[in-house]
């Protein structure tokens, strides 16, 4: 049933939220009206204050001779009347010289009839509890102290019951526009999550709930839609390449053949060398754009076992690498693919530093991965850039022999974000460039 009342709209769920906090004000003012009706009706005190107004005035009207019958007539019908003509004597000994004393809503000064209230005496002076007193100078100078008819303190209009009932009405008010507000924003909040996490370790799409008012459920819609025109397009675009990619294969195979059957010399091995150069370009960007969908699984890998067989790598081939790593510590990652980001920035050290070195450790609870070259290095606008894919530091940009396509750190950097993973291009100290690789390290379960 609520779900069928309740407004599709945003609009109209937030005019909705309106008009339930205006009933709920109404609701509550209507209630205070009643407790404060109830409460006057309730109160004997109320009432004998009434009568005691009532005998006064009565007997500001009578002539001066007449009073004292009257005031015998008026304590008969009511015997809880205590009113008395007093002297000046009286209400100068009450006063003690000092006016200016008040109690509650009785203020000294002119009152109606003609009327003046010159003196309040009240429970500082009477004692707790004790009714208040006033001195009332009537129309014709006589005075009459007069006992009002309550004990103590003015009666509260608002008691327990309502301060209760107001209680629960805030608390109901504020839990429903909480649920209220929480169905519009969480919707949202999940959508905002979704965008910002799409596409951080694939384009495979996530579906966001389509829930809440229509506007957001629209949205969420088109943000799955866009999930799944994205994938398909990177999925046709893989496709194309690695058709084109095969395609290519075949002419370089039957180009190589062809050269195998020459002579030896020069230009036979100047075509070889170009063949071998196309053969790894055209690999590295079938490589760079199927990153991310790699069946490797994920598994825990011990870094410095890994660190130590990718140096003994390099040292087989007669390129040794200096390794500096302490302890033990461990990463959730692919191998083969952390492998192939390791080897891509050690081969950017060793041919523009002449060498590199490893140096691996924890940091701030995490792993830390630098490889280091004492090369030119790359100026600080320039590194940004070069992480991008098809950049490459040479001014001239041409192909030459192991300048490759520009996606060695592009590739690394794809294959560490995939690991929950920062790279970043530093200087290194005395010159060069440091490539630090940042990874969030896997704790050991006990």
């Amino acid at each position: 049933m609520i779900r069928r009342l309740w407004p599709d709209t945003m609009l109209y769920q937030l005019l909705l939220l309106m008009v339930v906090a205006g009933t709920f004000m109404t609701l509550a003012g209507v209630v205070a009206t009643l407790f404060v009706r109830q409460a006057l009706d309730d109160n004997l005190s109320v009432m004998n204050s009434h009568l005691v107004s009532v005998a006064v005035a009565k007997l500001n009207e009578t002539p001066a001779d007449l009073r004292k019958t009257i005031l015998l007539d008026l304590q008969r019908e009511a015997p809880g009347l205590n009113i008395k003509l007093v002297e000046e004597s009286d209400l100068a000994a009450a006063t003690d010289g000092e006016r200016g004393r008040r109690f509650g809503p009785f203020r000294l000064g002119d009152t109606l009839l003609g009327m003046r209230i010159e003196h309040v005496l009240g429970p500082r002076e009477l004692g707790k509890g004790a009714p208040p007193r006033l001195f009332i100078r009537l129309e014709d100078d006589s005075l009459v102290l007069a006992e009002w008819g309550f004990r103590g303190p003015p009666p509260p209009l608002l008691g327990l019951p309502f301060y209760l009932f107001a209680g629960f009405l805030a608390l109901t008010f504020c839990a429903l526009l909480t649920w209220a507000a929480r169905s519009l924003a969480r919707p949202m909040a999940e959508l905002a999550q979704s965008a910002s996490t799409f596409g951080e370790s694939g384009t495979e799409p996530v579906p966001v709930a389509e829930k809440g008012p229509r506007e957001v459920r629209a949205a969420a819609a088109a943000f799955n839609r866009m999930q799944v025109r994205i994938d398909r397009f990177v999925e046709k675009r893989t496709r194309t390449l690695a058709a084109i990619s095969h395609d290519l294969r075949t002419p370089l195979t039957r180009l190589r053949l062809r050269l195998d059957l020459l002579e030896n010399g020069d230009i036979r091995d100047r075509s070889l060398e170009d063949l071998n150069i196309m053969d790894q370009q055209i690999s590295a960007a079938l490589g760079f754009l199927r990153e991310g969908e790699s069946s490797e699984p994920v598994l825990r890998i011990d870094v410095p076992s890994l660190l130590h067989a990718l140096v003994d790598q390099y040292c087989d081939l007669g390129f040794p690498i200096e390794l500096r790593c302490s302890g033990r510590f461990s990463i959730n990652a692919r191998r083969g693919e952390l492998l192939r980001a390791l080897s891509n920035l050690v081969d950017n050290a060793r041919q523009y530093g002449d060498g590199a070195e490893i140096e691996a450790g924890v940091r701030d609870g995490k792993v830390q991965i630098d490889i280091v070259d004492h090369g030119p290095g790359i100026a600080e606008e320039e590194r940004d850039r070069l992480l991008e894919p098809f950049e490459r530091g040479d001014a001239a940009r041409q192909i030459r022999q192991g300048t490759g396509f520009g996606l060695g750190l592009s590739t690394s950097k794809a294959i560490v974000e995939a690991a929950s993973g920062k790279l970043g291009l530093l200087e290194t100290q005395g010159g060069g460039l440091t490539v630090r690789m940042t990874l969030p390290m896997e704790r050991e379960r006990t």
